[in-house]
């Protein structure tokens, strides 16, 4: 191996990718109308509902069944061929089954829930970003047992945690497929089925973009370019991604410890503490007071590693685990704890640690500092608007 050769591999990548760039900016890929009204990472309202609507036989896509019988033959055939009457199955989002009984694994929210006439199931499970729930996937087996599939579909088609599979074992117990792999190919399968219905066929494709986009996917002719170069290349490409994983963590670290360092600097109320590895979904800084412990409500920033709530989207909030709490009525919550949320943003614009372009920005320890400053009056400006919810003896 020469430092030739992985210069040869860095090059070849970059035309790769400035090619898939000025392709998609001929195309006006780069409009997307999920990522402009911020919907991209939304699993309910985005993700499960397109998914649904395209699985509905009765969906305002008038073509019957043909999306869903598309869906069907990209999961295992000898468990899900004849399994649903698809002339007869309809479809739900949020479908709730019953209370949660942690005791006997049972109850709980799915999805998005197939059923046919017969009342046989499919129960997808949609992972975005959204952390595995204790005993989910076991709830939803349990769920219609003799009748049910249950199908776990995630970015990258890993494994759930053990917390929510329990002793299940995937391929046996339940089915796992990805955004990345089976959905993308399903969205294009789609999009020829409605080759004759513009506006459908171009908002399907739109959505497949999307897909692309979260999951890292270049275009097919890229794609294959990309892959021919990493084969040909397989000692160099290996060594620079071990490199990239070490890179990018160190700078994700270094932003954090110094965001962290200049806010303890700056507040004398809290105790500043570091939640969670920085290649956690959840990498976050909490102020940490003991009123705040004993009332159960916190403020916090996260995420540090570019995952988790929010497509990654580094935030400021007030989570809170106390049933009393009264919200205001101008809250933006994320979810059930995270009741509160304001984006931490640098020149207008979001800021994520997924991202290369800022991670590049911030390799430069004078751009680190500068925004990590910015970062850091911004989540003080926050904590000062509601400390007092914290701190109040009273909630």
């Amino acid at each position: 191996m020469t430092n030739t050769n992985i210069e040869k591999v860095l090059k070849d990548t970059r035309r790769i990718v400035k090619h898939h760039t000025e392709i998609s900016k001929v195309k006006g890929e780069q409009f997307n109308i999920y990522k402009i009204l911020n919907l991209k990472t939304k699993e309910v309202r985005t993700h499960s509902a397109f998914i649904a609507e395209l699985l509905n036989p009765s969906g305002s896509h008038f073509m019957g069944d043909a999306f869903l019988k598309a869906f069907i033959n990209f999961l295992p055939n000898e468990v899900f061929k004849n399994h649903l009457d698809v002339n007869t199955t309809k479809t739900e989002v949020e479908y709730a089954i019953a209370k949660i009984d942690s005791n006997n694994k049972t109850g709980g929210r799915i999805d998005i829930l197939l059923t046919d006439g017969n009342g046989k199931t499919i129960s997808i499970e949609n992972k975005i970003d959204a952390e595995d729930q204790k005993h989910q996937v076991e709830r939803y087996c349990n769920y219609n047992e003799s009748k049910n599939k249950v199908v776990y579909l995630s970015k990258f088609g890993d494994e759930p945690d053990d917390k929510s599979k329990g002793d299940l074992i995937s391929g046996s117990d339940f089915y796992i497929i990805s955004y990345q792999n089976q959905i993308i190919e399903w969205l294009e399968q789609c999009q020829k089925i409605a080759s004759d219905q513009p506006i459908l066929r171009e908002s399907i494709k739109q959505y497949k973009i999307l897909i692309q986009k979260i999951t890292n996917v270049l275009g097919n002719q890229q794609e294959k370019e990309l892959k021919k170069v990493v084969v040909n290349n397989l000692e160099e490409a290996y060594l620079i991604s071990q490199k990239y994983n070490q890179v990018t963590k160190q700078l994700k670290k270094d932003f954090r410890d110094k965001v962290a360092e200049l806010l303890k600097d700056k507040t004398n109320n809290f105790e500043i503490e570091k939640k969670k590895g920085i290649t956690n979904k959840y990498a976050s800084i909490w102020f940490n007071h003991k009123i705040s412990d004993e009332k159960k409500i916190w403020i916090a920033a996260e995420s540090f590693s570019g995952l988790g709530h929010d497509g990654g989207d580094l935030f400021v909030g007030i989570f809170s685990k106390n049933k009393h709490l009264k919200l205001n009525k101008d809250f933006d919550s994320l979810n059930k704890n995270w009741v509160h949320h304001k984006k931490l943003k640098h020149e207008g614009k979001s800021i994520n640690l997924s991202e290369n372009a800022f991670l590049q920005k911030i390799s430069d320890e004078e751009t680190l500092n500068s925004i990590a400053e910015d970062v850091s009056q911004q989540i003080l400006s926050f904590l000062n608007d509601y400390q007092d919810i914290v701190l109040a003896e009273s909630v």
